[in-house]
């Protein structure tokens, strides 16, 4: 507003003819004889022209200044006009600000292997952080390219961490192209340690090629080219030293809490090393950075390695190894080198060499230890293999938990879609953090907020208050009408992994309410904890921070999702319009393309939904007990959503004694080529497009699969009724679930079965068998087995067998392929299938081997 003002002032007194300063005016000349005296003229057409040219442009100045005036008033209102409710975080404390999440826990956990999408990549639990990690140069399609990000194109043989215990230690083992490579991570604070103290990486690289692959390699002794880099995301300039290697330094700096630090590269004779210095504003390209670096020097010296520069104000250092395999360096970081004014040699020492290889050799047999006290599978499984299946599945999946920050971006919803016109395309969310695990380090190396719920049943068995954590950064995500964004994109890395198509998330769409099972399971081992005289008052605490932004959740779900129908839910946010589906997809239940309605209105009533509701309402009810708060009505909605006689009126169909959806539907569709003239090109175009073959009418959406099961997953359903019986019968029958490899997710009687919903989406839940609803089908064997009842030793024997089957195909597979698998193809011998590396709920053959639920 100054500004304008002074803009105004300025176009007054230059109008004027005045100099804004009036004694600065020349003054006129004394010796200037006086002008004689006008002669008045009486008022003529000139006259009215000047008058009519005064007042037009003092009516276009004044009309300047009041568009100048609306112009700042309007900027000054956009700035404080109220934010849409969907961006106005919930009005309370932050769950992750808690103490039991500051001190001396937060330094423990500063720095971590937490860059989820990377083969190797460390920075700290801070928005602008330093960035570590691993390149290495690979081929492929018969070219050089350089192995960085976690991609399943690269085609590596395997790559999994074998010890990870999410906090200190870690060693992963990746074999590409005849090449072993072992990375080893392992933080230590020393007393002169700067914050969150130092850390060391080891790559050892080996060649590991079968006598077949050898004769194929033309230069058996072929070099390796490894690249170690560290980046100031903040932008903050690094110094780089050219004596690369040795004793001496790679990099040092300053950054925010930790203060000075330095990088120290520590390796074998007998290999040659050149380092590049970058200044770039970006971090998230790093690969496409440092791969123009080498083309250049490729096109300009015929070599293939960096040209041992640095430009000014590098804030991004890179340093390449070259050898012959055996070769192996050690990178140590040590941090609060300014403290003490004095070097950090010795404390390199103490990282590196023979040093760094007894502490990683204690941290190891500290963790097989911890492993076997926590999950006890020497008696529990037949041999090694198993074990070693167990012990990859659990450090996988906290090896791949990872730190990210940013805005999520929302789609901007109709009721504000005047928004557009002032140029937006999408609303940011406030800027936030967000600490978790990822399914998938290859595919989806981000967070999803249903998974997390299954992560946290393995997390929370090795590590409580990890898990703890992870669910209150979850829930510091919440907004004032308690939605949670389901898929969290934060940041440049984790938005480079995903299309821009997918990257907005919608108000309106929703997700299973999963973190409730691991919330819900906290609750019970304190309680459990208590009635033996043990009192946690951490948990205590946090369950009275975290219990209103639990309201807040439930009660959106209750206002966002429910039905027509009293005590109904539909998951909104389907597609009614769409023709390339066979069955219109529900993302937001997480089942995708699990067959619902054929035609989706708000007639619909979603089984699965309502049962998520009826643990959500458990769990809220036991919570509230236990920070003291009326619990009366989540009680009352508990025992209402889990009443067997309403569950039946909404989604039994008493002929079959099966559960189902209800809503608009046929079974009469397909999908059907159609030809079309393109009207840009001229072309004959053709595509797949679903036809109608007779009206739809409400009813039961007869296809069963993992849907049906939810009563009985949930626990609604008495052990001694006829409805659970007849879900024991409907389970053990091949012709629908029951497989060799574990519970397939669709019968194989459904019309839908193994179908394509579009031409380019092959079936995902319609077959194929998934881990997650396997895990929560043996936890209510589980449960009805250990109850005296009439059913307990049918249950107990198909809990034994299902149980079996899972642990010998999962093991299987991964000994032949190297990998955890997203799903397990039922139509192909069990053989993995979808996205791997793939150690998110699939990690929770773990605790099915530990028989823990």
């Amino acid at each position: 507003m100054a500004s304008a003002m002074r803009d105004r002032r300025g176009a007054k007194a230059w109008d004027s003819g005045e100099d804004s300063n009036p004694s600065s005016a020349p003054r006129r000349s004394s010796r200037r004889p006086p002008r004689p005296p006008k002669r008045k003229e009486p008022c003529c057409c000139k006259c009215s022209k000047r008058t009519a040219a005064f007042w037009l442009v003092f009516v276009a100045a004044l009309v300047c200044v009041v568009l100048a005036g609306l112009f700042v008033y309007g900027k000054q209102w956009i700035a404080v006009a109220p934010k849409p409710r969907a961006l106005t975080p919930f009005p309370g404390k932050l769950v992750s600000d808690l103490p039991q999440f500051q001190g001396k826990h937060r330094e423990r956990m500063f720095w971590g292997t937490y860059r989820s999408t990377l083969y190797l990549g460390i920075r700290a639990r801070t928005p602008k952080s330093l960035l570590a990690g691993l390149m290495w140069l690979g081929v492929k399609d018969n070219r050089y390219s350089l192995r960085h990000t976690c991609e399943e194109g690269d085609k590596l043989t395997r790559y999994a961490w074998v010890h990870h215990d999410g906090a200190t230690y870690g060693r992963q083992e990746i074999v590409d192209q005849g090449l072993g490579i072992t990375t080893s991570f392992l933080k230590h604070q020393d007393s002169e340690s700067g914050y969150g103290g130092d850390w060391a990486v080891r790559v050892q690289v080996v060649e590991k090629m079968r006598p077949k692959e050898r004769e194929q390699i033309k230069t058996p002794n072929r070099q390796v080219s490894l690249f170690f880099y560290i980046a100031d995301e903040g932008g903050s300039a690094l110094q780089i030293s050219s004596d690369t290697f040795g004793d001496g330094r790679f990099a040092a700096g300053t950054a925010n809490e930790i203060g000075g630090w330095e990088l120290h590269i520590k390796g074998q004779e007998n290999t040659s090393v050149s380092f590049v210095g970058l200044s770039r504003q970006h971090t998230h390209n790093l690969t496409e950075l440092v791969w123009q670096v080498l083309a250049t020097q490729a096109q300009t010296h015929s070599r293939i390695e960096l040209p041992n520069s640095a430009e000014k104000s590098s804030n991004i250092g890179v340093i390449q190894i070259t050898g012959v395999a055996p070769l192996s360096f050690d990178a140590v970081f040590v941090s609060g080198t300014q403290k003490h004014n004095v070097g950090a040699g010795e404390r390199v020492m103490k990282m590196s060499g023979s040093d760094l290889t007894k502490k990683l050799s204690e941290r190891e047999e500290m963790f097989e230890k911890r492993f076997q006290s926590t999950f006890k599978l020497q008696d529990k499984v037949k041999g090694e293999k198993e074990i070693e299946v167990g012990r990859v599945a659990l450090s996988n999946l906290l090896g791949s938990i990872g730190y990210f920050y940013g805005q999520s971006l929302i789609a901007i919803p109709p009721e504000y879609q005047d928004s557009k016109a002032t140029g937006e395309d999408v609303w940011k969310y406030w800027p936030a953090a967000l600490y978790t695990a990822v399914p998938s380090r290859s595919f989806f190396p981000r967070g999803f907020l249903w998974d997390e719920g299954f992560h946290q049943l393995l997390v929370s068995r090795w590590d409580r208050k990890m898990s703890k954590e992870i669910i209150a950064h979850w829930f510091d995500l919440l907004n004032i009408d308690g939605w949670i964004p389901r898929e969290q994109i934060l940041g440049d890395e984790a938005r480079s992994k995903v299309p821009d198509q997918f990257v907005k998330q919608h108000t309106s769409n929703a997700n299973p309410p999963a973190l409730f099972m691991a919330i819900h399971k906290l609750a019970t081992a304190y309680e459990d904890e208590k009635a033996l005289g043990i009192t946690n008052e951490e948990d205590e605490v946090f369950f009275e921070r975290l219990y209103p932004r639990l309201e807040a959740w439930f009660q959106w779900f209750n206002t966002s999702q429910t039905g027509k129908v009293p005590s109904s839910y539909y998951w909104h946010g389907r597609n009614a319009q769409t023709k390339r589906e066979l069955n219109p997809t529900t993302l937001m239940s997480g089942l995708d393309d699990y067959p619902r309605a054929s035609h989706p209105t708000d007639d619909e009533r979603h089984l699965d939904l309502r049962c998520w509701m009826a643990l959500a309402a458990k769990s809220l009810a036991k919570i509230a007990s236990i920070v003291g708060a009326p619990n009366e009505v989540y009680a009352s909605t508990a025992a209402q959503l889990t009443n067997l006689e309403l569950l039946n009126k909404l989604h039994y169909d008493a002929e079959s004694g099966r559960y189902y959806d209800y809503g608009l539907h046929t079974e009469a569709v397909k999908l059907q080529q159609r030809n079309f003239v393109d009207p840009q090109t001229g072309y004959m175009q053709s595509e797949m497009e679903r036809v109608v073959l007779k009206p739809p009418v409400l009813g039961w959406v007869p296809h069963y699969g993992y849907n049906s099961l939810f009563p009985m997953l949930m626990d609604i359903l008495p052990l001694d009724s006829l409805m659970f019986e007849n879900q024991l019968q409907l389970l053990h029958n091949e012709s629908n679930l029951w497989t060799n490899f574990g519970l397939r997710s669709l019968a194989t009687t459904s019309s839908l079965y193994m179908e394509r919903n579009t031409e380019h989406d092959a079936p995902y839940w319609r077959g194929p068998v998934w881990m997650n609803i396997n895990y929560l089908v043996l936890s209510a064997l589980d449960r009805c087995s250990k109850v005296e009842g009439q059913h307990s030793s049918r249950c107990n024997e198909m809990y034994s067998r299902l149980r079996a089957n899972l642990i010998r195909n999962v093991v299987k597979r991964y000994h032949e392929s190297g990998y955890l698998w997203e799903q397990y193809d039922n139509a192909n011998k069990g053989k993995g299938k979808g996205s791997h590396p793939f150690t998110g709920w699939t990690s929770l053959i773990l605790l099915i081997m530990g028989d823990l639920y």
